[in-house]
C-alpha cells in the first residue's frame, strides 16, 4: 500500500498593512487610510450550533447538530500615534484650529504665587492662544507693572503665564495681562458623541515567512479599546486598540481571502 503523500509545510509568521476604507452617509467606500504600524491584528470565529435528539427510543440521544449562528471578530493593536488614529480612537474629528493675529490690552486674570494661567482662552479657543509676544502684566488698577522673569514667567509659545513665587505678587491677586497673538494653526482633534467607525478593512500582507494572502472584510464596525498611556515609565511605546465587528453585507460574504494573482502565459 502506498504511502500517503506528506503535507505541504505552510508555517507562518505574519506582518502586513491595514487600510480602513470608511462609509460615507450614503454608504459608499471612501479613500483608504492607513493604520501605520500594527504590533498586532487578529481574528476569532465563534460557532453557535442547535442539536437535535431523537426521541425514538427509550434512550434519547443526540443524531444531529446545526450550525446555525456564527460571529467574526478582530482586534487591532497600533502603536502609531497618528492624527487619524487619535480621531478614531476618540470617537471625534481632527481640524486645522486658525489663529489670527491679535493685540490684547487687559485680559482679566485673578492669580497666586507659584499658579499657571492660561491667556487667550475664549469659548472659540479653549485651550488657549499660542505664539506670543510682548507680554506685560499689571495690577487691576494700572498703577503697578510687574517685572518679567521676578515676578512671573511666560511660555510664548504655549501662552502660559506662571506667577513666580518669592516676587511681589504675594498674595491672591487681580492682574491685567497685556499681549500679542501671531497669526498661526496648528492641528486640533476634539473628542466626538461616538462617530460611527464604519467601513472595509484590508490586510496586505507581506509575511517575514508563509503565504502572502491579503483579507479582505467588506463591511466592519470599529470600536475602541484599552487605554492609551500619556505618561509612562519604561522604554514600550504607547498603542491602542480596536475591537472589530466583522458583518456580512448584503450582497456578499463577510470575509475574502486572496493570495496573490499570476500573469498566465
Amino acid at each position: 500500500m502506498a504511502a500517503l503523500p506528506r503535507v505541504k509545510k505552510e508555517y507562518q509568521y505574519p506582518r502586513g498593512r491595514l487600510v480602513f476604507y470608511p462609509f460615507d452617509a450614503a454608504g459608499r467606500l471612501l479613500g483608504g487610510r492607513q493604520f501605520g504600524n500594527c504590533p498586532a491584528f487578529s481574528l476569532s470565529v465563534e460557532g453557535d450550533k442547535a442539536p437535535h435528539y431523537s426521541s425514538q427510543g427509550g434512550l434519547r440521544e443526540k443524531d444531529e447538530e446545526v450550525l446555525i449562528e456564527i460571529t467574526r471578530k478582530a482586534a487591532i493593536t497600533t502603536d502609531n500615534i497618528s492624527g487619524s488614529n487619535l480621531r478614531m480612537f476618540l470617537s471625534g474629528t481632527a481640524e486645522t484650529h486658525t489663529q489670527a493675529t491679535a493685540t490684547v490690552a487687559n485680559e482679566a486674570h485673578t492669580v497666586e504665587p507659584g499658579g499657571i494661567y492660561r491667556l487667550g482662552v475664549t469659548a472659540a479657543a479653549p485651550t488657549g492662544a499660542r505664539k506670543l509676544s510682548a507680554v506685560t502684566v499689571k495690577s487691576k488698577d494700572g498703577t503697578t507693572t510687574f517685572a518679567a522673569g521676578t515676578d512671573y514667567t511666560v511660555d510664548a509659545d504655549l501662552g502660559l503665564l506662571q506667577i513666580a513665587e518669592g516676587g511681589e505678587i504675594d498674595a491672591v491677586t487681580e492682574v491685567l495681562v497685556g499681549y500679542t497673538a501671531a497669526e498661526t494653526s496648528w492641528e486640533r482633534i476634539k473628542s466626538g458623541n461616538g462617530t460611527d467607525l464604519k467601513g472595509a478593512l484590508q490586510l496586505i500582507a507581506d509575511n517575514a515567512h508563509g503565504t502572502n494572502r491579503d483579507w479582505w472584510f467588506p463591511s466592519v464596525a470599529l470600536s475602541p479599546t484599552g487605554e492609551l498611556p500619556l505618561i509612562q515609565d519604561g522604554t514600550d511605546y504607547s498603542q491602542f486598540g480596536f475591537d472589530v465587528e466583522v458583518l456580512k453585507p448584503d450582497n456578499g460574504e463577510a470575509v475574502y481571502v486572496d493570495g496573490r494573482a499570476a500573469l498566465i502565459p
